[in-house]
């Protein structure tokens, strides 16, 4: 092949437009986590809206368990077809066959669909902890009170456990202690008057999947008794 000839195939296959035809629809931007294991794993999507439309985009989510694709799809369950979120009820857990999310986005313009592999403990994320409580106890201790997350079901039996992080007033960085299954901890040697930040985060107790984002910080003037 002469460079000329090359070079206006390599032209060629980068100009999608030159045809007078429109680039296809993208495909959606899938993701899935598991703040509700193992009673749920929600899904979610993003899909950029296709120009001049005149009705929005509808989806259908289905899933199945393995990646082979003669395996029997069950829906995802949406509240809406326009809704781009579902979720699958069905958690097997401690499996090690993937569970796959297939996507299918209905445009004006035609269709796509994206496909998402995962495996439930892979993914679990629980939402932050809540009620973060501060009350000083005498001895120059602070005593740090928490609720695990209401969406975390029976958090009794599917125990989490938490990292505390506190800084005074004016710091630059945060000290970190834990993990302990407690909802509550003593920070000790505070310094009286001193004004503190803390923040609490939830983790799967076995190491699962990644560490919650961080809690509202909760703020206290301190004054703890000597």
């Amino acid at each position: 092949m002469t460079p000329r000839l090359l070079l206006a195939v390599v032209l060629w296959a980068g100009c999608a437009p030159c045809d007078g035809r429109e680039a296809g629809p993208s495909h959606p931007r899938v993701q899935c986590r598991a703040f509700r294991y193992p009673v749920a794993v929600d899904c979610s999507w993003t899909q950029p809206p296709a120009p001049n439309a005149t009705r929005p985009t509808s989806f259908i989510a289905t899933y199945r368990l393995g990646v082979a694709v003669h395996e029997e799809s069950r829906p995802c369950l949406q509240l809406t077809p326009e809704t781009p979120s579902c979720a699958i009820s069905d958690v097997q857990m401690f499996s090690m066959v993937p569970y796959v999310l297939n996507v299918t986005a209905i445009h004006p313009r035609g269709v796509s669909s994206t496909l998402l592999p995962f495996i439930p403990e892979h993914i679990i994320k629980p939402d932050p902890p809540e009620d973060v409580y501060l009350s000083p106890i005498p001895g120059k201790q602070l005593r740090v009170q928490w609720e695990p997350p209401r969406s975390w079901p029976i958090p009794e039996i599917f125990t989490l456990k938490y990292r505390i992080r506190y800084k005074r007033h004016g710091s630059a960085h945060f000290r970190q202690v834990g993990p302990t299954e407690d909802t509550s901890f003593t920070l000790r040697n505070v310094r009286p008057r001193a004004r503190y930040c803390i923040q609490v985060a939830a983790q799967d107790l076995l190491d699962y999947g990644e560490l919650s984002d961080w809690s509202l910080p909760a703020t206290f003037p301190i004054t703890p008794g000597k």
